[in-house]
């Protein structure tokens, strides 16, 4: 059996084709395949993936069962328009979210807690029984708490708060961030009016470069470790299940947690394509139960 899984995000996707019966397997990386930053140049990307690895291998993708996690397809109209044009290459296709794959490869499919922290910040929650849970995740505007995007707008804040003072900007971090951004209303204004979550995800990591020498810095570090504690109390509920952290923010923030939420956590056992693999195991295996 052909197993054809994508991992699909904002800054590249990666394809890894599996034959199952000889263990043999292909894998390769493109550009982006977000279906919510460009449709099209993802679509296009995953076809250019899919084609180069079906030469390799010499095989015809209509052999292949895929299963493609990709950043934007929790928004229904996109995952069901990018189905459609793409499901008919293949022998089987199913479409998901990029953190629904990560899910399923974090501990090989097995129940856990993952939880990510990026750009954005989502929980997701794998029971012991199957069933799926998200918490967080709700975009930049209202949530994404701990997240790159958020830690990133609150150190923003914190300088105009300082560029508004008598003092002026006295923070070591804050005059970095005045560097990189601005220190005036001039400047600063039309940075905010065209700052996306990516601009402000880009100031995140100045607040543990400077965490040992700068007290707004601090501030905020704890800030952001409040979130994340919070993300994973509310999303852990009740359940026995280890903790994995993942994206550009884990490394930093795993030392920095609750003593009780480090003893909780666990290095990811898998990746987003062997989460792929699994579901498309799963999948083989119910259309085998049907038929």
């Amino acid at each position: 059996m052909w197993i054809l899984t994508v991992d699909g995000g904002g800054s590249k996707t990666l394809a890894r084709l599996s034959n199952s019966s000889t263990g043999q397997q292909w894998q390769q990386q493109a550009g982006p395949a977000s279906l919510t930053n460009d449709f099209s140049q993802a679509l296009a990307n995953i076809n250019l993936l899919s084609h180069s690895l079906c030469q390799q291998a010499g095989v015809d993708s209509r052999q292949l069962v895929a299963v493609m996690g990709l950043a934007g397809a929790g928004n229904p109209q996109q995952q069901q328009q990018a189905q459609q044009q793409l499901q008919r290459q293949y022998q089987q296709l199913l479409l998901t979210t990029d953190a629904r794959t990560s899910l399923y490869g974090a501990n090989l499919g097995q129940p856990v807690l993952v939880v990510a922290l990026g750009t954005g910040s989502v929980a997701m929650r794998l029971q012991a029984d199957g069933v799926e849970q998200q918490v967080g995740g709700w975009g930049f505007n209202i949530g994404d708490e701990g997240g790159g995007a958020w830690l990133g707008k609150q150190t923003v804040r914190e300088l105009l708060w300082q560029l508004d003072s008598l003092a002026g900007i006295q923070s070591p971090l804050l005059q970095q961030v005045a560097r990189q951004i601005g220190d005036d209303a001039a400047t600063l204004l039309p940075w905010l009016k065209t700052a996306s979550p990516n601009d402000f995800a880009t100031l995140a990591p100045l607040v543990f470069r400077y965490s040992d020498r700068c007290a707004v810095a601090q501030m905020l570090q704890q800030r952001h470790i409040a979130a994340v504690q919070q993300l994973v109390y509310c999303a852990r509920e009740h359940f026995a299940l280890p903790v994995v952290l993942l994206g550009g923010l884990a490394d930093s923030t795993a030392p920095l947690l609750s003593a009780d939420i480090r003893a909780l956590l666990q290095a990811a056992r898998g990746s987003a394509l062997d989460g792929g693999h699994i579901l498309a195991q799963q999948l083989i295996s119910s259309s085998s139960s049907a038929g």
